[in-house]
This record gives C-alpha cells, sequence and structure tokens, in this order.
C-alpha cells in the first residue's frame, strides 16, 4: 500500500530541511559514502550516536516526503513548538528502558504507512564516543518485525558534537549505509545481538585526518560533566575549567589542553589522552561509601509527578547523594533501593521512578547528571532490571 504523507508530516518536514537538516549539512560538510540514499521503507535504521543532531544528518539523504520516523527519548516532545514539529514528523517518545507496550502499536502504524524507522538502540547519545549498553528490547523488535534492519555509520558523529560538550566542532561527517543484517538463520538473541552491534562498534574518539576538525569554539567547555571524578584518586568535581580550552585537576594541579577533536594535551609532557580512556579509568573506581557521609551533590530543581501524571511537589536547592539514600531540596529522604529506573535526558537532567512517584531532577551547577546516573547504578545496581 503506497502511503500519503499528510500535510502536518509534510509541514513538519519542510520546517526540518529549511533549518536544522540544512544546518547539517553545511556545517559539518556531510557526505555520504554509498551511492544511493538511505533504503526504502518499510525498514528498521540504527547506528552509533553521539552527536544531537545525528537524526537530521541522516535525514540529509532522504527524499522529499520520506523523511524517516522514529523512538526518541521523551526530552523533545513533552512541550513547545519542536515537540509538535517531532509528533508531526512521527516521532514517538519512550522512556528507555521502562517497559513501554504502547510503543509496539506505534511502531506497527509506522511499519503499515511503510515507513523507515530509525531508533538508536543504546537508549541515547554515547557520552564518551564508545558503545554503551543496548537495550535488549530493541533487538527483540527488530528481529520479530520482519523487515529488513540497515545499520549506519555515522563517521565523526562524537568529533562533531560530544554529549559533555556546550559548543560542536565542525568535523567532516561522514554517512556510511551498511548491508541488512540477517537473520534468516533463526539465530539466538545473544547472536543476533552480537550482528547487530558489530557494524557500529567503533570507537568514535579515533577518527581519521580526513574528519577531525582543525578548530573548535571553547572545547573545554562541559568536560567536566564527563570527567566528573579524578580518574586517579578518586575524588568527586576534581576538573576545573578554564579559558575555554584547558582543565585543570584540584587534586594535582596537572593542567591539560582540550584539543579541537577532543583529546586532551597534557601540558607538561605533551602526552595525548582520549576523552573515553578517562572516563573508563574514573568508572571503574571503587565508590568508598559511608553512612554518615555524603558523597556530593548538586544544585537543582525538582519535579515529582505520581502514576496519574499529577505535579505532587516543585523545590529548588541543593540536591545530595549519600550511600543509602537522596536527600532531596525539599529536605525529603528518598531510598536508594525504592528506585526502579533511572534515565538522563538532554545532559543536565535525570529521572528517577519508584513505585509511587517519578522525580525529576535537573542539575543547574555542581555534580553532573551523569555522575549522579553512574553512582547511583553502582550503589543499586537492580536499577533498571539489572
Amino acid at each position: 500500500m503506497h502511503f500519503h504523507p499528510p500535510l502536518a508530516q509534510i509541514g513538519a518536514e519542510l520546517a526540518f530541511r529549511s533549518s536544522v537538516i540544512a544546518f547539517s549539512r553545511a556545517f559539518w560538510d556531510v557526505k555520504l559514502l554509498n551511492d544511493s540514499e538511505l533504503p526504502a521503507g518499510p525498514c528498521f535504521i540504527y547506528g552509533n550516536h553521539s552527536n544531537n543532531y545525528d537524526p537530521f544528518i541522516l535525514n540529509a539523504f532522504t527524499e522529499l516526503g520520506h523523511c524517516t520516523a522514529g523512538v526518541m527519548t521523551l526530552e523533545y516532545l513533552r512541550k513547545g513548538p519542536l515537540a509538535a514539529l517531532f509528533k508531526a514528523s512521527g516521532i514517538v517518545g519512550t522512556q528507555k528502558r521502562v517497559p513501554e507496550p504502547h510503543l509496539i502499536r506505534q511502531i506497527l502504524k509506522m511499519i503499515d504507512q511503510g515507513r523507515r524507522i530509525v531508533i538508536f538502540p543504546e537508549g541515547g547519545r554515547r557520552w564518551d564516543g564508545r558503545p554503551a549498553p543496548w537495550i535488549e528490547s530493541t533487538a527483540k523488535l527488530f528481529i520479530k518485525m520482519k523487515i529488513p534492519v540497515y545499520p549506519v555509520r555515522i563517521h565523526g558523529s562524537y568529533a562533531g558534537w560530544p554529549r559533555w560538550a556546550t559548543y560542536p566542532r565542525p568535523a567532516k561527517i561522514q554517512v556510511e549505509i551498511c548491508p541488512p543484517v540477517d537473520f534468516s538463520d533463526n539465530p539466538s538473541l545473544q547472536t543476533s545481538l552480537n550482528r547487530l552491534k558489530r557494524p557500529i562498534s567503533q570507537d568514535e574518539n579515533v577518527v581519521s585526518d580526513l574528519i577531525k576538525p582543525s578548530w573548535a569554539f571553547r572545547p573545554a567547555d562541559g568536560i567536566s560533566k564527563l570527567l566528573y571524578r579524578d580518574p586517579w584518586s578518586g575524588e568527586f568535581d576534581a576538573f576545573e575549567e578554564h579559558n575555554g580550552s584547558t582543565v585543570r585537576l584540584n587534586t594535582s594541579g596537572e593542567a591539560w589542553t582540550v584539543l579541537p577533536d577532543s583529546t586532551l594535551k597534557k601540558q607538561e609532557s605533551g602526552e595525548i589522552y582520549l576523552t573515553g580512556d578517562l572516563y573508563d579509568q574514573l568508572r571503574s573506581l571503587p565508590i568508598i561509601t559511608r553512612a554518615d557521609t555524603c558523597l556530593f551533590g548538586s544544585m537543582a530543581s525538582v519535579t515529582v509527578i505520581n502514576p496519574e501524571g499529577t505535579l505532587c511537589d516543585r523545590s529548588q536547592g541543593e540536591v545530595t547523594l549519600w550511600a543509602d539514600r537522596i536527600k532531596l531540596a525539599n529536605q525529603e529522604n528518598l531510598s536508594l533501593e525504592d528506585i526502579r529506573y533511572t534515565g538522563l535526558e538532554r545532559s543536565d537532567k535525570i529521572w528517577l521512578i519508584t513505585s509511587k512517584f517519578t522525580y525529576h531532577i535537573v542539575v543547574s551547577a555542581g555534580i553532573s547528571a551523569l555522575a549522579w546516573q553512574d553512582v547511583l547504578h553502582k550503589l543499586n545496581p537492580k536499577i533498571n532490571g539489572n
């Protein structure tokens, strides 16, 4: 059945093509490595995802009237004109690792319409340019729906705009469409996952000279969101950013220059460090806890919503993490054992779901939202069904 896009979809697509898609093509000089545009639908398209503009970069290679549909985290779909455009273009929202049976019905509708469906199966943008754990239900969906599944490599996604960075870098982004993943031999889930992961498993910290940006505006801005801890001593909130291009460790006084490709050059020795290596190192350190000691805190606004979607409380102030609880800005203590799911939205917001409430915490200063997510998962490994 041939699908005729509704006027709202065409209007949303034209708005995107004349703004963010046009910006993406121009700023990152986006090129397609293959000879053809994205494959026609119905199909799934997935890939590595570090740059907030990756969905628009992919749609630089679709025909008018056939922009991709897809699944996106709720951060851009809650309210406002941009949310209305996303919804009109065929985007549906998800809370990532929370079970959401209604999504299947919406995806089936997209398939019936013959749409190309973009899903980033790691559940959001990579923080460090390296592969993140997959949401296994996405792999099951790819297998179950019996339509082609195309991996796409976006070369330069992390180099173009890391999730932690305040400003983009003018990398030369290249899009490579890979052959569809073959499930014809009815492989096990683990074998299917291995096949799906392999095409997009590249370490985005390392790119060719053709892709690397030759300059960047204030490349150090935001890096302490990723490097929220001293990778050697384990002290939290140890990095300070200076003049947009330098970071310094409070613990040792050592300084690094952040280069345009987001690598760090140690000023004393000239040694080069990858942000991914430093992040891996700090994450591997243990969390030393004492019940009477605060691990860290952030200035934040906190919104509490019940399962019916009703606002129950809103407060602003310091939110602190302890070994067994979170002390909220209104002085309420939230037990870590009560937290069932967590997720990150944008780069400054973490949400927490308990059996009774959803807590939205928007960090404005202090330790980053990523630190909250990482440390909560270490303190309570049962979060998100782990």
